[in-house]
């Protein structure tokens, strides 16, 4: 699901007692608006499926309702609504082939970066323009589905040879995101490149829908990591904590614990957490030496 921002300069400023609680009252209220829109954009992309040219025509229509809008709360969010029909508008537009219109509603945002670079080399590649279409893959950057657009550009322009090594690459290069979409749909291009079927001619255009998960059970274990979240910022070494990254993942990796990086300042300290006791234990990662608590309080 897309995130969003909401601009809490917007929000009204209550007196100073009360001032905490009312801005996250006022929050959940703005939140609770993007929910529902969310749920209509679903209901929209599960109408498209069978008659996208009328679902086109409901997307005029809220566009020009979000333009008048002025309830207080929904008009915090109108960009948002604004900026997720258009893109709705280009994917459907792609869907029954006016892949120059497509391209014309993608303008209505100025970034051209991640998702909105591989929408914009999907209409490219089917326009046969495939010099513009790899200047956008080129410029996805660091994103989910970077590589298996690459092969998709590849496969598109005939290229088996180039479009199962970048395939191969993304597998061979990152394991622990093995349970993402992308990474399934590369091994399924690699088996079916390998048995000789046709190449594809056309590079994935990355759905809007709120619904659509890129990991269905990435967040399994939210909970966890919540509570570990907690428990390492407790630690008296994480005063001046500045942030906390999961490094690995028992969900990934197989193996029994969380390796889990704590930021403090100008320095960072690792541990490794059990996912069943959440017992933490320091690591060392140039040494790959691993103690206990009270060991590693002893020796420093």
């Amino acid at each position: 699901m897309k995130t969003f921002l909401i601009s809490l300069l917007s929000l009204i400023i209550f007196s100073c007692k009360d001032s905490h609680t009312e801005l996250h009252k006022e929050m959940d209220k703005v939140s609770a608006e993007f929910r529902k829109f969310d749920e209509q954009l679903v209901t929209l992309y599960a109408e498209s499926e069978k008659n996208p040219e009328k679902v086109i025509l409901k997307i005029d229509s809220l566009l020009q309702v979000n333009k008048n809008e002025t309830d207080k709360y929904k008009s915090q969010i109108k960009s948002n609504i604004e900026s997720s029909l258009h893109y709705f508008r280009a994917e459907l537009l792609y869907k029954i082939g006016k892949y120059k219109e497509s391209i014309k509603e993608l303008d209505f945002e100025d970034y051209r970066n991640g998702d909105a670079a591989i929408a914009y080399a999907a209409n490219y590649v089917k326009l046969k323009n495939f010099e513009t279409a790899k200047s956008f893959i080129d410029s996805i950057g660091n994103w989910n589905g970077n590589d298996f657009a690459l092969g998709n550009y590849y496969e598109s322009v005939g290229e088996k040879a180039s479009a199962l090594k970048t395939y191969k690459y993304n597998l061979e290069d990152d394991k622990s995101r093995k349970h993402f979409i992308y990474y399934i749909w590369t091994e399924k291009r690699v088996k079916a490149l390998e048995k000789n079927e046709p190449l594809l001619n056309e590079i994935f255009f990355p759905t809007g829908n709120p619904s659509f998960e890129i990991c269905e059970i990435c967040n399994i274990d939210n909970a966890k990591r919540v509570k570990i979240t907690d428990l390492l910022v407790e630690l008296p070494e994480s005063r001046g904590w500045t942030a906390t990254t999961i490094i690995e993942s028992p969900y990934d990796t197989g193996k029994d614990y969380y390796w889990i990086r704590v930021d403090i300042k100008n320095r960072e300290l690792n541990y490794f957490v059990d996912q069943k006791t959440f017992e933490i234990k320091y690591f060392n990662p140039k040494t790959k030496t691993v103690m206990t608590l009270e060991n590693w309080r002893k020796g420093k």
